[in-house]
């Protein structure tokens, strides 16, 4: 987020302006008493007490704004801040970590649309298990005496991410961007006899398996859906037989129903297709 004067920005990673989309936000700029200041955070909103993004995903896609002034009244987002990079028109990038979050806690006024994102020392494998306990995604650690590296990723924060798996039927496949290679895997689970869609997977194949999946894919290719896909997905889908299950890895379910992040982890040649049921919904 920018903040300077009585203006508020709000910026997504990819440097689009989400401003018009969040109006309960617009007034963070009375709670920083450093402007000019850029602040590094994340929009959330809550459901149960825990970050959505199913809903966040939700907000962002609204252009009515009747709609977006409503939704920010019944259900209103957070900014949850965890690090600086310009206080009062300064570049702090350079500080270590340690002394950023300091200056957090002395510029910005936490309420209920701003809050500072708080962090433990060397708890770290307990404050994770918490976390997962919790239902939550995982943990982000940061070396405390680290620069800000803005627009690459950077050795000193990793992520540690609490994952699911499930075994589910290879139903169809797309091709890459080059279109040539294996793109993506097509996966199906079944729910009361029958094949429904979960989300295809991209990652977690090397090369060289990508091409023995994209030969042994060519040969089970079938003329007809064999299972329903979104439009959108439908013209990209070469669709197979369902007789391949493979096992993946990924983080909750999307508010369709789909594998939010899979990756890819193997075949699961011990395993029939009749055995492998939907994810539900989480």
């Amino acid at each position: 987020s920018y903040l300077e004067g009585d203006t508020t920005v709000l910026y997504s990673r990819n440097s689009i302006d989400l401003t018009a989309k969040f109006p309960e936000l617009a007034k963070l700029h009375e709670k920083v008493n450093s402007a000019p200041a850029i602040l590094d955070g994340e929009i959330v909103v809550f459901e149960e007490g825990k970050p959505s993004f199913a809903a966040l995903q939700s907000r962002g896609r609204m252009k009515d704004l009747k709609t977006i002034s409503r939704t920010s009244l019944e259900r209103p987002a957070v900014f949850v801040v965890f690090d600086v990079l310009y206080s009062g028109g300064e570049n702090v990038m350079d500080l270590p970590l340690v002394s950023r979050k300091e200056l957090l806690e002395e510029i910005v006024t936490g309420n209920e649309e701003i809050v500072i994102s708080q962090y433990v020392k060397r708890d770290g494998l307990d404050f994770y298990s918490a976390c997962v306990a919790q239902g939550l995604e995982g943990v982000m650690a940061k070396k405390l005496g680290s620069a800000y590296l803005p627009g690459r990723r950077s050795p000193y924060w990793q992520k540690f991410r609490h994952t699911r798996e499930a075994d589910l039927v290879i139903c169809g496949y797309q091709y890459g961007s080059s279109g040539r290679g294996l793109g993506s895997l097509i996966m199906g689970g079944y729910r009361d006899g029958r094949l429904v869609y979960q989300g295809k997977v991209g990652t977690g194949f090397s090369e060289r398996e990508a091409g023995a999946l994209l030969e042994g894919l060519r040969k089970l290719e079938a003329p007809e859906e064999s299972i329903k896909v979104p439009r959108e997905e439908k013209r990209r889908t070469i669709f197979v037989r369902p007789l391949l299950v493979c096992s993946v890895e990924y983080l909750t379910t999307t508010n369709d129903g789909y594998l939010r992040h899979p990756v890819y982890r193997g075949m699961r040649w011990d395993k029939q297709p009749e055995e492998c049921s939907a994810v539900e919904r989480q």
